[in-house]
């Protein structure tokens, strides 16, 4: 009677296993890029939970459906078209390569960009494991290519990502601009906040791209602070002669945007993506995916079961989905991008109209529905609006307490203290 249910199990786990995981690895991948935005937008413990949570499981799914393939494979114990596997092994160089708005959860994770890169090469050559054995008799060679190429893209850039951001990277890029500084004249600000919001009509809008500017500014002057470094006397005095010439709430608002940029950059693909070489890359790995989603419709699909056929249609989708939605928020949203006008023209040379004629109606459907059912001074703004902060008392009264033994609100206190803290 054991061994019969045990039998039974294993057949459902070998027909279902991989469809199973391949279904999560994609949710995991939908559910980081829907709850990634809100980290620098709020400080509730319980969406910095789920955020942890989607950050860490998402990255396991896909690596672990990667071992069930490859197990399946050399077993040959399910019934999925090898080609298929193939071909859905490649979808997980894409998973691996993580959503745009969130690439690491400390500035830490910044600094293991080397393992990242070591995975990037291991994964690479677990799918071309996968991929050879299936070769010369491959129906969906050509996709699965063309797949794989994205997906590299999409895991490469996420690795250079992480090391643009490393501490190590970040302080020789500040002393080799300041050696170039020292060879030119002062740097002056040309465009700062107006102070008063007189003027024509759209004098609002080109006060908020005035404030960006002079954010950014800023932004690459205390950058160095992260370093440990400080900045020149001629810096100090020029930062200060700007924010003693305007008044609190413009001050306020420049300083939310300089915050918001250091976000971006050390915890986002933004300095990756805004480049002209990164807009082309970007855009050849999502032509890809179109062609190979065309390609797929257009083959016969025969030997292939329907609920395969399905998935892969979401998977196609998803990714089309994930990578417009995330070109959307980087031309809507950062303030990086916005400032950097190569950015913006190759933005519009690399993916056109397409992404908006694709899933433009999608994506403005699924953001109403999601806006509407969360607070909209959530969803829009720049930051969490509240500032951590230790009491010492607190401190002092815990510490002279008596233990009394483990209990599940202390792991709990150290959890907020620790994973669920929001920088």
């Amino acid at each position: 009677m054991a061994t019969s249910v045990v039998a039974s199990l294993q057949d459902v786990w070998d027909a279902w296993g991989i469809r199973g995981f391949m279904i999560l690895s994609l949710t995991m991948q939908l559910l980081l890029a829907i709850v990634s935005p809100f980290r620098m937008r709020t400080s509730n413990r319980w969406v910095i939970l789920l955020i942890w949570s989607a950050y860490f499981l998402s990255d396991w799914a896909a690596i672990f459906t990667f071992g069930l393939i490859s197990n399946a494979r050399c077993r040959n114990s399910t019934s999925i078209n090898q080609d298929l596997l193939a071909f859905w092994s490649a979808f997980l160089l894409i998973h691996l390569g993580g959503s745009d708005s969130i690439t690491a959860y400390s500035l830490e994770d910044n600094t293991l960009w080397l393992r990242h890169l070591v995975g990037l090469v291991a994964q690479v050559l677990a799918f071309l494991n996968i991929f050879v054995k299936t070769l010369p008799s491959n129906d969906l060679r050509v996709p699965t290519v063309l797949i794989a190429i994205a997906g590299a893209i999409k895991y490469g850039e996420k690795t250079r990502a992480l090391y643009l951001a490393s501490i190590e990277k970040l302080k020789k890029s500040i002393v080799k601009s300041r050696c170039r500084n020292r060879n030119t004249t002062r740097r002056q600000i040309v465009a700062l906040a107006p102070q008063s919001n007189t003027g024509g009509s759209n004098s609002e809008e080109d006060t908020r791209k005035e404030r960006i500017k002079t954010a950014f500014h800023y932004f690459q002057i205390f950058r160095c602070l992260v370093v440990d470094m400080m900045p020149d006397h001629s810096e100090w005095l020029e930062s200060r002669d700007c924010f003693l010439n305007q008044d609190a709430l413009a001050t306020f608002k420049i300083l939310k945007m300089e915050l918001k940029s250091f976000y971006e950059v050390f915890y986002t693909k933004v300095l990756a993506a805004n480049s002209a070489w990164g807009v082309l890359i970007r855009s050849l790995a999502f032509y890809n995916v179109l062609i190979a989603l065309i390609m797929f419709c257009l083959n016969k699909k025969e030997g292939i079961h329907g609920v395969d056929v399905r998935i892969t249609y979401s998977l196609l989708a998803g990714v089309i989905v994930l990578d417009s939605a995330n070109e959307l928020l980087l031309v809507t949203m950062s303030n990086l991008t916005r400032v950097n006008p190569i950015y913006m023209g190759c933005q519009v040379c690399g993916y056109g109209l397409v992404v908006y004629c694709i899933v433009g109606m999608a994506i403005s459907c699924m953001a109403g529905c999601f806006v509407a059912l969360c607070c909209r001074t959530v969803a829009f703004r720049d930051w969490s609006e509240s500032i951590g902060a230790v009491s010492i008392l607190w401190r002092a009264f815990e510490e002279s307490r008596p233990s009394k033994g483990c209990k599940l609100s202390d792991y709990w206190r150290k959890i907020n203290g620790t994973i669920l803290a929001p920088f």
